[in-house]
């Protein structure tokens, strides 16, 4: 800190009672100066009275409350009287705007503020010493550094300062302050490690660049502080000082105010100057030599005087580099500890007497016992070990050959210490070994290292490259929150410092990716570091070392509190709504002083990922009340500050792998754990939720919003899972039954509707009450189904719960118990009687993370359960040869196959057709659609008995596809007809042509014959396919026949997968049974119609062999769809350092061409910018490229890549997206899966693999999640921008006319047609939450540059005010170009799902037709509706009309400033824009306006006088008029714009 001395201060003796103190000055600010004591500040439980040890009295010298001074300054002073402040030096260097602006009288106030300040400083040769440089247009040198060493000197040269006068270069003078003064000429001491500073003070905007002099200067260790003062744009500010501005920055109306300035910023650069000393002091590390008595003498001596040259170059003592020293054999023995002596020449003494102690023969060399020890014995404080002050400890192990231990553990148990290893493998040693010892990259196999170990332990900060888990780990806001109570002390609170910026070091921080968040927090959190506060990861890093510490109380609660409100917050670069993770870690020492759970879990449920790490006396209970679930995997405890550093290695590591696995991993999960539990057919799931007093309604919330998330996972329905809810507390009741409720939708609500009342903790009651519930829902089902209970409880119950628990396990239920806070973990095992299906968790907003498990188990996922998608009929042999035995057997059959088989409308159906002389339908594919009315039918068929005419019964079924009978074929669902007969076809010869017939129309036959039945006829109907083919011997076999024939039905029937797709058929024997497992034509793609676009790599890095393989794949890709001009269109662009362009998506319409084309593609190598590619992509989807955007058919890319890409991706990305183009992404070998989440913007969309050869693996999941896929719905589908803009051509131009002047309509209606749009209610007819669009306004000149501009957003009165007032020199015109630069804004400023234009226009500036094709533009780039609105002055307001898109009905109205609610009238048309973009809703119909109010009372009588001026000049030539036969052309072009409209 500063000694300094004040006049106000000079009458003060140590031992007097003090002036007076303002409390509100000090607070908890009086910590900031605690920490720089060289003796602690302590602070009562009370924390108003401050009694303070001094190192020179042997007892606490006096009790000073927080009103013993009149100034902190005063404090600061006082403390530096009696010598207890460190000695504080630094270079500050004044640069002081001169510009004409200022004028005298202001610029004596800054002389005088220069002079003030400068006396609370501590002036001399070695303390501080300031320089002042002034500057205008130019900089000029007023003093240096070196100039003046004492305060004397230095105030008079500022008390005759001139007063340059002139412009405001503000760069040019901040780089002259680069090259001129802080420099070691001028008198900077930065070689000596002193704090620079510079304090600039400006009223005015720079007329040069001073972003990038501003940002050198910094980089050169400056920090600089700013003050601006009256009108100086402190935007500009913000770009030259140092961030945070609300520490670096200052802003004042007037010079005057510079005066009441001076305390507070003497504080803070006080406070910078001692945190930027400590950061500065020059780091120096603990040596050991470790040496292996087996050496030979020549790897001795070499040892040796590698030894003796590193004590002779480095800078060694007490004080610096300490030197240790031991050797090994079978023990080790230390030579000399890292104490053992002070001065460079006592330890080149010692290591001039070094020998070693030969190794005697068959002696172990146990280097793994050595490095044991060194782990315990050699860095202790006792041993001279300085890990508690932040110094970095080397082992340096020189072996002559391998050890006799292991040395794996052992090396891991140093290294864990903290400890770096360096490895000398010489003679025999072996280089894995020496690897395995060594911490890369410290490997050596020669002592001629001395320059590389002098550069290892000289460097103060390692620099930490991005490795593993963090390379990879690109996205996510992560905020530390950083305890600096009392508690810690200044040295501690370095080794913070010094692990937060390893911590972070080691991330990927850049604004794009990771960003980084620093609150710090004693009696009351601050917030140093927001998640937009920096914008390079050096400048983070830099501020990290100069992190303030303050001392004081520790309520970590209050901290946790403001993280979620003032923090994780879009305001403060928070981007949780585009589901960026968001990541806290909390650094703490000691118990909070207020509570934390609530806070904690309010955190929590904000999306937050929680770590605690504590140190010290930090109580784990408290930490695993923060910390997120579970708490074993986000809490780290060490046992003191020296022990952070082991800590951040691992906590980094385990960061970066959760931020992938949280991103990826999970919802990879999720989405696999969905698509294996909708085939889970049939289920009963009751809930029954603890609502006893001691829950608090947030966490029944969460309990609702546990059980809400269930029912998102599985099929709800009366016929699928169904569900129900009991709550109890001092007794059981049924919230609802599971026949209630028999849709997802319902059953949300009524678990929204659920209410807590409160009670005891009966749960053995509650249990038994549950009983009778299983009971009455197998027989509203008719037959037993899987049966579940979840029971969510946060006490140990009053009643026995085992034996209930028990009957209910008896009667098939199986119990999952979660037992929450206070649970009890043993009741929670006999509640499930199995220790798998039990949970606990600290808090309720925990549920969420088990849900998972829970799902998971009860719909555990094969890759196949059941038949999906198709239309299945079984053409049943009737005849006299089956008896009723048999046909029992073939009904049993039937029965297994429907139930495999997912049964619904839009899922799988079935028919029955019975045939022996004659066939019959029994029931056909749109009679049933439940599970239970198809067996109830099958079980009541009866056979007709008679001869085998299977030709005519094949004939017979092919009708019964057709979609009057419930076939699908149209929609490309599966068609299988299942033959099963048991004997010799009667019509033998008449089989070939039915099953040709069948074939033909896409009707896959599968023959099952038993017993007497003809192969050779069998194959006829499978169409010579035996795979299509089955046969057992006998009827018994028939029965268990299923189980072959449903796993092939389930693989091939799946959504999603094109029909020439071929899988390998095999043959197998099953019970002396020959099978032949089939292949049938597979279900069509979902997306009928699509436009396909593939985007691939070939960059160097790629193989040739690699790159064939890939074109091979694209091929495949490409023949899983149907490619024709009316189905699927492909595009293909290659891309590497630039893009390539192959062909667009009109050009070849065949899948021979297509794959033609591909497979001669050619490699040219080069870089990966993906984001280039991304962007130049995005012209095939035009209209003119062949794109079918505009008739909304599905829009694709395929990007395949095998790298990390070297430009951003995420903005180009975005724009595909909002432009509802699903982008997939195929990730090969070493890519990094967070970038690609962003390209994709969704993890179903993302697929990885090892390697090119792997691709093949994952075709079919590509081709269905591209089928089953739909664009992202997020939350700004619903957002809406409107921008406004004006073409009002008529003007006279003359000086100070207003943009509105002349159009009083507008001038009058403008305000009222904003407030209207401003406010949608009741979007997509869903609920009364409005939507408040985001609302920009432009205005363009006639070559298309922006005038005036304003940004999209809410409502605001004051901007439209600002609208209504701009001043206009010139006119505005309605032409190409306007219309260009709003399409230009939309692309750069809009993310919004609804993007409407709206122009206030009095008649065209150009050529209709040429309108039109802009027109056609704006809208292909993503604008959804262009609406005219007619100024007064407009002849025909039809013709405006002519360019408008987008509209609604209603469309033939024009829209014009005069008619009546014009407002109104406005917002319906952007309704309805809104309700078909959001909602798909094509048509929407709104009511008549409301009957007009009654008219008003008068308003007040007003003179006015008004002066007839004189006529003015006349008006320039008017645009040439268009001729009848343009009126023709006009008229058919009014006709496409209402087809366009519609």
């Amino acid at each position: 800190m500063l000694r300094c001395s004040h006049d106000s201060c000079s009458h003060l003796e140590p031992w007097q009672a003090f002036c007076q103190f303002p409390t509100v000055t000090l607070g908890a600010r009086v910590f900031v100066f605690s920490a720089l004591l060289k003796g602690p500040l302590i602070i009562d439980g009370r924390r108003q009275l401050y009694p303070v040890h001094f190192p020179i009295f042997s007892k606490p010298y006096k009790v000073f409350k927080p009103e013993a001074f009149s100034s902190q300054a005063c404090f600061l002073i006082w403390l530096a009287t009696l010598d207890l402040l460190p000695t504080t030096v630094a270079d500050i260097v004044f640069l002081v705007d001169g510009s004409s602006s200022i004028g005298i009288d202001n610029f004596q106030e800054v002389r005088q503020f220069l002079r003030k300040f400068i006396e609370g400083l501590d002036i001399g040769a070695d303390k501080v010493r300031v320089g002042l440089a002034q500057y205008s247009n130019e900089p000029h040198q007023e003093f240096l550094l070196k100039d003046h060493m004492d305060k004397q000197s230095l105030l008079a040269q500022v008390d005759n300062l001139p007063y340059r006068t002139g412009g405001t270069a503000t760069g040019k003078a901040i780089s002259f302050l680069e090259t001129q003064y802080f420099t070691a000429q001028a008198g900077s001491r930065a070689d000596q490690r002193v704090p620079q500073i510079a304090i600039v003070i400006t009223d005015g905007d720079s007329e040069d660049d001073v972003i990038a002099p501003a940002q050198q200067l910094r980089k050169q260790g400056v920090i600089i502080f700013g003050i601006g003062v009256g009108a100086a744009n402190m935007m500009e500010l913000q770009g030259v000082t140092n961030r945070p501005h609300e520490r670096f920055l200052f802003s004042i109306d007037n010079y005057q105010a510079l005066q009441r300035l001076i305390d507070s910023l003497l504080q803070t650069v006080c406070v910078s100057m001692e945190d930027q000393r400590q950061a500065l002091v020059k780091r120096f590390a603990d040596i050991f030599f470790l040496v292996d008595n087996s050496l030979s003498q020549q790897d001795f001596q070499q040892t040796r005087t590698l030894l003796a040259r590193l004590v002779n170059q480095l800078d060694v003592g007490v004080s610096a580099h300490r030197i240790g020293l031991a050797q090994f054999g079978q023990e080790p023995k230390v030579e000399f500890l890292l104490n053992a002596y002070n001065t460079k020449e006592e330890i080149s003494a010692a290591v001039r007497r070094f020998r070693l102690r030969r190794l005697q023969p068959n002696e172990p060399r146990n280097l793994g016992r050595a490095l044991e020890y060194a782990s315990t014995q050699l860095f202790t404080s006792d041993a001279g070990g300085r890990e508690d002050q932040g110094f970095r400890q080397f082992l340096v192990v020189v072996s002559g050959g391998d050890s006799t231990d292991a040395v794996f553990k052992e090396s891991r148990l140093v290294k864990s210490e903290g400890v770096t290893v360096v490895g000398i493998g010489l003679g025999s040693a072996s280089l894995n070994e020496t690897k395995v010892i060594a911490t890369a990259p410290y490997i050596y196999q020669s002592t001629n290292i001395v320059p590389a170990l002098r550069s290892a332990f000289e460097t103060e900060q390692e620099l930490i490259p991005l490795t593993g888990d963090c390379k990879s780990a690109k996205l996510a806001d992560i905020v530390f929150i950083v305890d600096e109570s009392g508690s810690i002390t200044t040295p501690n609170f370095q080794l913070i410092r010094s692990f937060l910026h390893k911590i972070v070091d080691g991330l990927d921080v850049n604004p794009k990716r990771v960003r980084v968040g620093i609150i710090t927090y004693n009696d009351r959190p601050t917030g140093q570091v927001y998640l937009n506060t920096f914008n390079d990861k050096s400048e983070t890093l830099q501020f990290i070392k100069i992190l303030p510490y303050r001392g004081g109380g520790t309520n970590t609660g209050a901290a946790l509190r403001f993280a979620r409100e003032r923090v994780f917050i879009k305001e403060k670069g928070s981007r949780k709504s585009q589901g960026v993770q968001q990541v806290a870690v909390v650094i703490t020492d000691g118990k909070s002083q207020d509570a934390v759970s609530q806070e904690a879990a309010d955190l929590r449920r904000a999306g937050v990922t929680v770590y605690a790490v504590g140190i010290k006396d930090a109580n784990k209970t408290e930490l695993e009340q923060m910390a997120s679930y579970p708490s074993k995997k986000h809490v780290f405890i060490v046992d003191s500050f020296a022990k952070l550093k082991t800590l951040e290695q691992s906590l980094q590591k385990i960061l970066c792998y959760n931020i992938i696995r949280q991103a990826i991993t999970i919802n990879t999960r999720r989405t696999g754990i969905k698509e294996g539990c909708i085939q889970t057919d049939e289920a009963d799931i009751f809930f029954l939720i603890d609502h006893s007093g001691s829950i608090y309604p947030k966490d029944f919330s969460d309990m609702k919003k546990f059980i809400i998330e269930f029912l998102d996972t599985f099929r709800i329905g009366p016929q699928h899972v169904r569900v129900g809810v009991a709550k109890y507390a001092d007794s059981p009741n049924l919230e609802f039954d599971l026949t209630t409720y028999s849709d997802a939708k319902s059953l949300e609500k009524a678990v929204e509707n659920i209410r807590q009342i409160g009670g005891g903790t009966q749960t053995g009651a509650a249990l038994s009450f549950m009983g009778p519930n299983f009971e009455r829902a197998m027989g509203s089902r008719g037959h037993k189904v899987p049966e579940y209970l979840v029971v969510i409880t946060d006490g140990k119950s009053s009643d026995e719960v085992k034996a209930p628990a028990e009957k209910l396990r008896a009667q098939g239920v199986i119990i999952y118990a979660i037992g929450v806070k206070n649970a009890d973990e043993t009741e929670l095992v006999e509640i499930a009687g199995n220790p798998k299906k039990t949970f606990f968790v600290n808090d309720f907003d925990a549920l969420k993370p088990i849900k998972d498990d829970i799902v998971t188990d009860i719909c555990s996922q094969d890759d196949c359960k059941k038949t999906e998608v198709a239309d299945i009929i079984f053409l049943v042999d009737g005849s006299t040869s089956i008896t009723l035995n048999k046909f029992r057997s073939m009904l049993k059959f039937m029965e297994s196959m429907v139930n495999q088989t997912t049964i619904g409308e839009k899922l799988t159906r079935f028919g029955v057709i019975l045939f022996s002389n004659d066939p019959k339908s029994m029931f056909t594919l749109n009679k049933y659609y439940s599970k239970r009315e198809i067996i109830k039918a099958i079980a009541a068929l009866k056979s007709p008995y008679g001869d085998t005419y299977t030709g005519k019964a094949l004939e017979y079924s092919l009708q019964f596809f057709d979609a009057q009978h419930g076939g699908r074929a149209a929609q490309k669902v599966p068609q299988i007809l299942m033959v099963i007969t048991d004997g010799d076809a009667t019509d033998r010869n008449n089989l070939v042509g039915p099953s040709e017939a069948l074939r033909d129309n896409g009707v896959s036959v599968i023959s099952i014959g038993v017993e007497g039945a003809k192969r050779d006829q069998l194959e006829i109907m499978a169409g010579g396919d035996t795979s299509r083919v089955f046969y057992v011997d006998n009827f018994d076999h028939l029965e268990t026949l299923y189980l072959n024939i449903t796993h092939v039905l389930c693989n091939t029937t799946k959504p999603g997968k094109s029909q020439n797709v071929c899988c390998s058929c095999k043959t197998q024997i099953f019970s002396n049974t020959e099978m032949t497992f089939p292949c049938f034509a597979l279900a069509a793609c979902e997306k009928q119609k699509a436009d396909l676009v593939m985007l691939l790599d070939q960059s160097g890095s790629i193989s040739s062999g690699d790159y064939t393989i890939m074109k091979t794949f694209a091929t495949e890709l490409v023949t899983s769809f149907k490619v024709s001009e009316e189905f699927v269109r492909v595009g293909v662009a290659q891309f590497s350092s630039y893009p390539q362009k192959e062909f667009y998506l009109n050009e070849y319409y065949t899948e021979a061409e297509v794959n033609k084309h591909i497979l001669n593609m050619r490699q040219l190598g080069g870089g990966t910018n993906i984001g280039q590619a991304l962007k130049f992509i995005r012209d095939y989807f035009q209209a003119s490229r062949g794109s079918r955007i505009a008739e909304r058919i599905s829009q694709n890319l395929i990007l395949i890549t095998d790298g990390d890409s070297q430009d951003d991706v995420e903005d180009a990305a975005n724009d595909l997206r909002a432009l509802g183009i699903e982008v997939f992404a195929i990730g090969i070998g070493d890519v990094h899966d967070l970038e690609l989440l962003q390209i994709t913007g969704n993890p179903e969309k993302l697929f990885t693999v090892q390697n090119f050869g792997s691709l093949a693996n994952i075709k079919q999941k590509v081709v269905d999640t591209i089928c089953k896929s739909k664009p992202q719905k997020d939350p700004s589908d619903c957002s809406v921008d409107i921008a406004m803009g004006f073409d009002i051509s008529q003007r006279s131009g003359a000086p100070g006319q207003l943009l509105v002047s002349g159009q009083l309509k507008l001038e009058r209606f403008l305000p009222e047609i904003v407030h209207y749009v401003s406010s949608m209610q009741g979007l997509c007819c869903t609920g009364t939450t409005p939507i408040k669009p985001n609302i920009a306004f432009r205005v363009v000149s006639r070559d298309g540059q922006s005038l005036y501009d304003f940004n999209f957003e809410e409502y605001n009165e004051d901007v439209v005010k600002k609208v209504m007032n701009l001043q206009m020199s010139e006119a505005t015109y309605f032409n190409t170009a306007l219309l260009q630069s709003f399409s230009n804004k939309f692309r750069a400023e809009s993310r919004a799902g609804v993007k409407v234009l709206v122009i206030f226009s009095d008649g065209l500036d150009e050529d209709v037709m040429k309108l039109e094709q802009e027109s056609e533009l704006l809208r292909e780039s993503g604008v959804h509706a262009l609406l005219t609105v007619a100024l007064e002055g407009v002849h025909d307001a039809s013709q405006l009309q002519m360019v408008e898109f987008g509209r609604g009905f209603g469309y033939k109205l024009p829209l014009s400033i005069g008619m009546q609610s014009v407002g109104s009238t406005i917002l319906k048309q952007i309704d309805s824009v809104a309700d078909r973009e959001c909602c798909n809703v094509m048509c929407k119909c709104s009511g008549h306006e409301g009957i007009r109010g009654s008219r008003g009372p008068p308003g007040p009588k007003q003179l006015l006088f008004v002066l007839q001026g004189n006529r003015g000049a006349p008006g320039p030539s008017g645009p040439q008029g268009i001729q009848e036969r343009q009126r023709h052309v006009d008229s058919n072009h009014y006709f496409l714009s209402i087809v366009k409209n519609l």
